[in-house]
């Protein structure tokens, strides 16, 4: 682009990863997140979000099925009698839970995408979905002669991974207009006594940030995806390390590129001018987003609160839970999910009892005597949400609503996050087992030998 271009569109930023992109008649909605808490009562937007023009929305594109992506709100806020007219753009999955939810809310237009799919939304523009690791993904959009290449908050933590983004949507470096990337941690890390590794987590994000702009080469880069809050009193601890947006647009000044920081409500031309003038704009909006972090390390923000649940209550979910697991895999794949997690036990911190799980069948309760010790620590209200729903324990490594009762006790809550995914993905658990040994682990043996060689 060149500062004598005309203005290719307009981009509003609605604030955490949602933006809208208008161009004539087109008005795209990516991403948006309007009201009310997410992952259980364990985010709320750092800021209040921008409101866009529901009977205006000719597109939307959602990342996944995570609540700060795909709003349930956002999606019934647009009117029913137009619902039919709007395109919806949405990855292919096995389970069409998103798409079976839009179609059943009248939504007309929706159309699946594969990984690496382009598909033209008139008036100059096209998007291009890649999907990622865990069910998410990112696009380029392609805007007139404008292109954007959005990650949001895809794990994308090698140059190899981000390099096969590009040759999926058609790009080489240096030909991004402008990128958009998280720039903080969003999960459960550590204890409340483990802030040194949550700023050990924050770091790594602004080295995984800085890895994909020089991977890209992009003319600016957004830092967006992390204007959240824990807003739990189960979880508030967490804040106390995440990344500044000052500190993130500093890392991306010293990779050698612009970068441009909005807040929500902020309106920034498509043009080369208006890119300029954004970047110009940066410091002042992001010292301005700095104060609301800080505000939050000051506990001025609200937090949540939750009842205690019944303990038959969460037997009964629990229960309910591990024979969705049986029936939802193979009697192999249930086997192999046997033998990996022989035992879990949680503690109910407003109970103080313990739920013992033996060989992912037997459930039972047990006083806190001192004789079994517990892998984690938390509320009955997040136990029961965890096994009540196939992304209970998605939601539960999100939102942190726990704390480790001994060292690795973590790993029991990401072991059942792994395998009710394999319910919620409709995949085989031997089958992953084969390919992350003969195809992704050659993979990563290569990765680092490069790495090694670039770093001589």
């Amino acid at each position: 682009m060149s500062g004598s271009e005309s203005t290719i569109g307009k981009l509003q930023f609605l604030g955490h990863a949602g933006y809208v992109v208008e161009r004539g008649p087109l008005y795209l909605a990516v991403d948006p997140w309007l009201d009310g808490a997410a992952f259980d009562n364990g985010w709320d937007p750092l800021v209040q979000s921008a409101r866009f023009d529901p009977k205006r929305v000719t597109h939307l594109w959602f990342s996944h099925e995570h609540p700060d992506h795909f709003s349930i709100p956002a999606v019934k806020s647009i009117p029913q009698e137009r619902r039919a007219e709007v395109t919806v753009i949405f990855q292919e999955t096995a389970d069409k839970r998103v798409v079976g939810f839009l179609r059943n809310n009248g939504y007309g237009r929706v159309i699946e995408v594969g990984s690496g799919q382009r598909q033209d939304l008139g008036n100059g523009a096209a998007l291009t979905t890649v999907m990622a690791r865990d069910g998410d993904s990112c696009h380029l959009l392609e805007l007139g002669g404008l292109r954007i290449l959005n990650f949001n908050d895809c794990y994308y933590t090698s140059m190899s991974e981000v390099e096969d983004v590009m040759r999926a949507v058609g790009v080489k470096p240096g030909e991004v207009d402008l990128m958009a990337t998280q720039f903080s941690y969003a999960n459960w890390v550590g204890n409340p006594s483990e802030t040194e590794r949550r700023r050990h987590a924050a770091l790594r994000k602004l080295d995984h940030l800085a890895m994909q702009v020089r991977s890209v080469r992009p003319r600016y880069v957004m830092p967006f995806a992390s204007f959240v809050y824990f807003s739990h009193e189960e979880n508030a601890y967490l804040n106390d390390a995440v990344n500044l947006p000052s500190t993130a647009v500093g890392r991306v000044r010293e990779e050698g590129f612009p970068a441009v920081m909005l807040r929500p409500g902020d309106t920034m031309e498509l043009s080369a001018d208006g890119l300029k003038a954004a970047a110009e704009a940066t410091d002042a909006r992001a010292k301005e987003l700095d104060g609301s972090v800080e505000a939050v390390r000051r506990k001025e923000k609200p937090l949540r609160k939750s009842a205690a649940v019944p303990v038959d209550d969460v037997v009964t979910t629990v229960k309910a839970g591990l024979t969705r697991l049986r029936n939802g895999v193979s009697r192999l794949d249930h086997t192999l999910m046997r033998l990996r997690l022989s035992r879990a036990v949680f503690e109910l911190s407003d109970h103080r009892v313990l739920i013992v799980i033996d060989r992912l069948e037997d459930v039972r309760v047990q006083p806190l005597d001192g004789t079994v010790t517990p892998d984690v620590v938390l509320s009955s209200e997040a136990l029961r949400f965890a096994f009540a729903q196939d992304f209970g324990f998605d939601t539960l490594l999100v939102n942190g609503r726990f704390h480790e009762a001994r060292p690795g006790g973590a790993g029991v809550v990401m072991t059942l996050c792994g395998q009710f995914g394999y319910v919620r993905r409709k995949v085989s658990l031997a089958a992953s087992i084969l390919r992350r040994r003969f195809v992704e682990a050659p993979r990563l043996v290569l990765e680092r030998l490069r790495n090694r060689a670039l770093a001589q």
